[in-house]
């Protein structure tokens, strides 16, 4: 489901948002680079942060229209990947 947010329209599951979707609001890192980073060899959430720069700057509860932190989403994409790789 889309939502309309002061932001702009955002998808509510990180899952079924669009590739060029922001999933790191305070340093504009958007899905597809998150996914590169874990499909590279991302083993966890650091590695994400180096890589990617996603999650380090703490204010996506802030500027994002979801009003969380985005280790939500990030980790979300985690398990869709480890999913995916069991199957």
């Amino acid at each position: 489901m889309i939502s309309d947010a002061r932001n702009g329209s955002y998808t509510e599951s990180i899952i079924e948002a669009p590739n060029d979707e922001i999933v790191c609001w305070c340093s504009s890192v958007s899905k597809q680079v998150i996914i590169a980073a874990i499909a590279d060899g991302a083993g966890n959430m650091e590695d994400v942060r180096r890589l990617t720069g996603a999650c380090t700057q703490g204010r996506c509860k802030e500027n994002s229209p979801r009003r969380r932190c985005c280790s939500v989403e990030i980790m979300a994409l985690f398990d869709a990947a480890t999913r995916e790789n069991t199957v």
